[in-house]
């Protein structure tokens, strides 16, 4: 129940990326001035069904609809496309993502969400992607659009850089495990550590046999830390890794970007809106293709970065992070979405 909100945010919350992308958008809403309850989709026992990229959004689409079936607000915005798939509210809405199911649902597995999303963002009041990519795949779109990105304020970078490198990796497929290891074991200087965040051992290890890879010796890790820890893992660490087969925004490499820890990546398709930034900072640090080789030349060439490079790969950074601030994406919000919603600031 959104209580008469200004706006109620239907939060589908099924990742971590998700929930903090939610909890910001609803901050910058009320910084503009207006009132927003945040509406978590409870998903309940049919999330067990979830085996099938079909399937799994008609469960996840049917919970956002019954979520938010008794919400009491001006306007409502829903926080993925799927969310909104099933809607058809009798106030204003706007949808924000960071991909749609015309770009990330090929096949048939993504057939019935295709034929349903050009309605659901015909209708729409406002269209909020969250990426560079994902403004581009709703470009010439009927509603006004707004990008609205999750804010990345800036991380003050150790003045020692005592971890090696680090990377994300939960969900390790998506976030080519395989492949970051062996890149890893091919590439590291002697000595050197990987600390990996997102996976504990127990599961990483388990996953890699399953496809046919050993876990190196110098990785450690870490699980799923508080994100106070991890961007304390992040400030410290003299590279970040990725290998990710496929990303929509991506938060954990923008962290890096703010803390000024040089990035590694392979061109991770997707929405990826660390890639072009890493790109223009240092063409060197990204990999010619997704391959483990390519990967691991990234890398040494990353060991390789003198500190004069260093330092100006983190001023460049910060340059390049200006528009993802909290102020700028703040002026967005209040100047575009509220207005398009009917709502007032106050």
């Amino acid at each position: 129940m959104s209580g008469g909100a200004d706006i109620a945010l239907v939060s589908l919350g099924t990742t971590p990326g998700l929930e903090r992308s939610d909890e910001a958008f609803a901050a910058l809403v009320r910084r503009a001035g207006a009132s927003c309850q945040v509406v978590p989709v409870r998903i309940g026992w049919a999330g067990q069904l979830r085996r099938h990229l079909a399937v799994t959004d008609l469960v996840e689409a049917l919970a956002s609809r019954r979520s938010a079936r008794a919400v009491d607000a001006r306007a409502v915005v829903y926080s993925t496309i799927t969310a909104a798939l099933l809607q058809r509210p009798a106030v204003p809405y706007g949808i924000r993502f960071d991909a749609i199911a015309a770009l990330n649902r090929p096949g048939t597995g993504g057939l019935w969400q295709r034929r349903r999303e050009r309605a659901v963002l015909d209708r729409a009041a406002i269209l909020m992607p969250v990426s560079h990519g994902a403004a581009v795949a709703v470009d010439g779109a009927r509603p006004p659009v707004a990008r609205v990105p999750i804010p990345v304020e800036q991380i003050d970078g150790a003045s020692y850089r005592d971890v090696d490198a680090v990377a994300y990796a939960g969900y390790p497929r998506k976030r080519g495990l395989d492949v970051l290891c062996r890149a890893w074991t091919a590439a590291a200087p002697t000595g050197a550590r990987l600390v990996v965040g997102g996976v504990d051992r127990v599961r990483a290890i388990a996953w890699l046999r399953r496809v046919g890879r050993a876990a190196p010796d110098d990785v450690e890790w870490a699980g799923a830390l508080p994100r106070e820890r991890w961007l304390d893992l992040v400030r410290r660490a003299r590279l970040f890794l990725n290998a990710s087969r496929w990303e929509d925004f991506g938060v954990a490499p923008m962290e890096a970007l703010a803390a000024g820890t040089p990035v590694v990546t392979v061109p991770t398709p997707g929405s990826f809106e660390a890639l072009p930034l890493a790109r223009e900072l240092a063409p060197d640090l990204v990999a010619e293709d997704g391959s483990a080789e390519a990967l691991a030349a990234a890398i040494r060439a990353g060991f390789a970065l003198e500190d004069q490079r260093r330092r100006d790969y983190r001023e460049r950074a910060l340059e390049l992070l200006r528009p993802y601030r909290e102020e700028a994406v703040g002026r967005v919000v209040a100047e575009q979405v509220l207005p398009a919603l009917g709502i007032e600031a106050r």
